[in-house]
């Protein structure tokens, strides 16, 4: 349910993203059979890579754990993400492994770098946004 929040919030960026001469990259730990189905369920035309080894979760030392999902602060977070749209389907990968947002720039630097603390805990789009190369620079 946080995951497909997060993907739907970002992809809708997509003309915004694109614009500013970056691309949109979706990583997740589920296997090619859901990722594909994800992918054509929300009607994704970004490329979505699947990490079931999670070996980009653990390089960028994202969080995990069950005391990370079991936290007052999910109920909140499950709560707007419904009012989102959003809802729990199959489970699909590794239900305790956090994610995160990056903008790797050319040559390689990270210009931001969030990694979620809990379930649902997404960064502010603004930030996102604002971490992203101005083409009139």
């Amino acid at each position: 349910m946080f995951c497909r929040e997060q993907v739907v919030q970002l992809h809708r960026e997509t003309g915004t993203i694109h614009g500013r001469g970056a691309e949109l990259l979706i990583v997740g730990n589920g296997n090619r059979h859901f990722a594909r189905a994800f992918r054509d369920e929300l009607g994704l035309e970004t490329p979505l890579y699947v990490d079931t080894d999670k070996v980009a979760y653990r390089a960028l030392r994202m969080k995990r754990g069950l005391t990370r999902v079991l936290r007052p602060a999910v109920v909140a977070n499950g709560l707007r993400a419904m009012l989102s749209g959003s809802r729990q389907r199959r489970i699909q990968g590794d239900p305790l492994q956090l994610g995160g947002v990056l903008v790797v720039l050319p040559g390689g630097r990270v210009a931001y770098r969030y990694l979620s603390n809990e379930a649902g805990d997404h960064p502010p789009l603004s930030e996102v946004l604002a971490a992203l190369p101005d083409p009139g620079a």
